[in-house]
């Protein structure tokens, strides 16, 4: 079987095995994927000692992009707490040309992110994680996590699935539309303070908003 059919069945086996940390039911578009990558730098425009974390790259639509703006110059770290999206990466590097062609410039961890140290050292973080599965607190501590890990210039990217909360309300238990709401409040606490562009992806199976922050002030 071909690796890239493999991707839609692992990402399925997973889903199966624990919805929680997946967060999703099919891997992320190419629309999404662009726009997930849309403040990196250009290949030729990336310094030597660039660094970009990569949290919840599940099957990797992300990473595949990350990798060829990465292509020339820079490091790619990866932390993927599922086992089986972690082996999956590890065949993916070996097959993945803009993958290949970085060598030790890449690492993936089977771990969870909130075990690295808190020291400023990446330029860019690019987020998967599904912050509704999670409880409000879990997401907060996420959000200052990433905020720590980041140089002051650093970028913060994550996506939402657009409008997913209001769309889950009436489906859910009180106390889940409660846990909802108030994951809602912390997002858009960060996105007010540190948000300097977003952007909608309707080619997704669930249309998207892309988020990119920035604890300064500052631009693309």
């Amino acid at each position: 079987m071909a690796f890239e059919t493999l991707a839609p069945l692992t990402f399925i086996r997973q889903t199966f095995k624990d919805f929680r940390n997946t967060g999703s039911v099919a891997p992320s578009s190419p629309f999404l994927a662009k726009a997930m990558v849309k403040c990196l730098p250009h290949p030729e425009q990336v310094p030597e000692d660039y660094r970009v974390l990569e949290v919840g790259p599940g099957t990797g639509p992300f990473t595949k992009r990350i990798a060829k703006r990465l292509s020339l110059n820079g490091h790619f770290d990866l932390y993927e707490i599922s086992d089986i999206f972690s082996e999956h990466l590890e065949r993916l590097i070996r097959r993945d040309k803009a993958l290949k062609r970085m060598g030790d410039r890449v690492n993936i961890y089977c771990a969870d992110v909130l075990e690295l140290p808190p020291k400023p050292i990446y330029d860019a973080v690019i987020s998967g994680l599904p912050f509704n599965n999670f409880t409000p607190d879990q997401v907060r501590i996420f959000l200052e996590h990433f905020g720590a890990v980041l140089k002051p210039s650093g970028t913060l990217t994550f996506f939402e699935y657009f409008a997913i909360r209001r769309l889950q309300a009436p489906f859910v238990s009180q106390k889940r539309r409660s846990n909802l709401r108030e994951i809602g409040k912390v997002v858009r606490e960060f996105a007010k303070k540190h948000q300097f562009r977003q952007s909608i992806v309707p080619l997704n199976l669930l249309p998207a908003r892309v988020r990119h922050l920035r604890f300064m002030d500052g631009k693309c």
